[in-house]
């Protein structure tokens, strides 16, 4: 936290709520004699159910659509004359850390399910659907549910979760947790792997052991699915029928196969463009590159037109170079921008090398690294070297013990996995290779040589603001991000020291700097907008919502185009 914010706020967690008859509540004034007016910011999981459970029936009517949804009514007509039951199988993220339940927990659970409920319904959510179709196969109880929808299908497939009567969840995911919690069905059963560790004495839960898995597992079973939707047919209806069918097919999508369903999503940002929502149609162009990877020219020139239609046109500006460079042919680049600011940039792809300066952290995302990923995004080539997270010095430290056991058992692992897989962030897909910086900086000029001769064909260019890499007596083009305002938000400049930043300045071809007083002895100069940079810090506070579009802001692509320019 910034210096200036610790003199302003104090950061309490849960351990310090107390028991007020069967709630947990903070002692309001027992705060105020502490840390006076300071504001008090609350951090923790919050998952004991003695914090929430008095204001269950305000919290239900806040998670409420604020719009009508076509495609939860017609999952709610779907639940007439039988027993519904959420089945959540969360994937994502626990699946990497090993935290994930096994298949054979759900099908067991399934099993159990049956014996209790005799017009049991199984409505499949998830966010690997594919991966719980292979496991699960074909039954008549069994009903795969995708909104297909982008962000306003998570919010919709979790509405239609809460409407469920009983639930099968997966341990720890507070996506299925709340919507179970929401839930105001008398009698639910809601059936977890493993133990109670949920704070919770309600007899609705059911907790399977493994003798209760291995037991279970056997009597499922399995049926595999055949994907026999006809693609071909859907294409031929026309825009009202294709809605109509899209509503339909979500509601059990069994026999939709992943290239179908590509193909439908395809289509139904396309309808939107028709219809005039243009964040609906980027949403849906985010989905399919995050969860299919469509990467050809016709999508980046499709993606374009739906930016532009918003609004967005530096970042219509960046799909628009990415198609040029897949076709070759730069002719119309800023066919919808009228951008003149941008009428040079380049159609050739380059490779850069992303250099940050300080430790990674898998929950630390920095400017660099975004700038790097937009650059990526142009067509270009791009590898990243990243530092492991520091030591921590003061063993007795409590925070330093947790942060340390933090790192080892996640951050470590999600550095490995980019050393393994390459940087993917987001709709970021492309696994961009990495690099360890303690072992590039032993004998930096052979390795960054190396990493250079991955691509032959490609002029590189190192981004970034290392001392010991920009410091290099290479032929490569440098360009120094230093760390005037707003640049150094993990604040370096100190760490780095006045003389190092001062050698990257005389050592850089090209310099990104707010700094007015800086001297930069001739070198070309990189100047964001100013506005850009205000605009983005005052919206920093305000509610993100569903519909803001990507991951990267104004003032980051500003940049990104700007380099592109400056190294054509």
């Amino acid at each position: 936290m910034p210096p200036y914010l610790q003199e302003k706020v104090a950061v309490i967690d849960e351990k310090f709520f107390e028991e007020d008859g069967e709630y947990l509540t903070i002692p309001k004034e027992k705060y105020r004699e502490q840390y006076g007016d300071k504001d008090i910011y609350l951090k923790g999981t919050f998952l004991a159910r003695q914090m929430f459970t008095k204001y269950l029936p305000e919290l239900r009517s806040i998670f409420t659509l604020r719009e009508p949804s076509d495609f939860v009514n017609a999952f709610e007509k779907t639940m007439d004359h039988c027993v519904p039951i959420g089945v959540h199988i969360r994937r994502q993220g626990f699946s990497v850390l090993g935290d994930d339940n096994s298949m054979d927990f759900f099908k067991a659970a399934i099993v159990h399910m049956r014996q209790l409920y005799a017009k049991a319904r199984f409505y499949i959510f998830s966010d690997e659907l594919d991966y719980a179709k292979e496991h699960l196969g074909a039954a008549e109880d069994i009903f795969y549910v995708d909104a297909m929808n982008g962000f306003r299908g998570d919010i919709e497939e979790f509405v239609c979760l809460t409407k469920c009567h009983h639930y099968i969840l997966t341990r720890r995911s507070t996506y299925g947790r709340m919507a179970e919690i929401l839930n105001d069905h008398e009698d639910k059963v809601s059936v977890l792997y493993g133990k109670n560790t949920w704070n919770d004495s309600e007899e609705r839960f059911h907790f399977l052991s493994e003798v209760d898995i291995e037991q279970l597992s056997p009597l499922y079973t399995y049926k595999k699915i055949k994907y026999d939707f006809d693609i071909a047919e859907f294409e031929k209806k026309e825009s009202a029928e294709k809605w109509e069918a899209l509503i339909e097919l979500g509601l059990n999508s069994e026999n939709i196969s992943p290239e179908n369903r590509k193909i439908l999503l395809y289509n139904k940002a396309q309808l939107y463009m028709e219809s005039g929502c243009f964040k609906q149609a980027v949403h849906l162009c985010n989905l399919l590159e995050d969860q299919y990877g469509e990467d050809t020219m016709e999508f980046h020139r499709f993606y374009g037109d739906a930016l532009c239609a918003c609004g967005r046109v530096r970042e219509a500006l960046v799909e628009y170079i990415c198609a040029a460079k897949k076709s070759g042919v730069s002719e119309g680049l800023l066919q919808n921008t009228q951008n003149a600011a941008y009428d040079n940039l380049p159609s050739t792809a380059k490779h850069y090398i992303i250099t940050q300066c300080g430790n990674y952290s898998s929950q630390y995302l920095s400017e660099l690294h975004l700038i790097g990923l937009i650059l990526g995004r142009m067509g270009n080539k791009v590898s990243f070297i990243l530092k492991r997270t520091m030591s921590h010095t003061d063993e007795n430290d409590q925070d330093n013990i947790v942060m340390k056991n933090w790192e080892e058992h996640i951050d470590q692992k999600f550095f490995e996995l980019l050393l393994n897989n390459g940087f993917s962030v987001g709709r970021f897909y492309y696994g961009y290779p990495c690099y360890d910086w303690n072992d590039v900086v032993n004998d930096s000029a052979d390795q960054i040589l190396k990493i250079a001769q991955t691509y032959p064909d490609k002029e590189t260019v190192i981004v970034g603001r290392d001392p010991q890499i920009m410091s290099l007596d290479c032929n490569f083009k440098k360009v120094f991000v230093d760390f005037s305002s707003p640049f150094d938000e993990a604040y370096l400049k100190e760490q780095t020291g006045q003389d190092r930043i001062n050698a990257m300045y005389e050592n850089a071809d090209i310099i990104i700097t707010m700094d007015e007083k800086q001297e930069c002895n001739n070198k070309q100069i990189i100047k964001p907008n100013p506005d850009l940079i205000e605009e983005t810090q005052d919206s920093a506070d305000r509610t993100v919502l569903y519909s803001d579009l990507t991951l990267y802001t104004e003032d980051y692509l500003d940049i990104a185009l700007k380099i592109a320019l400056a190294t054509s």
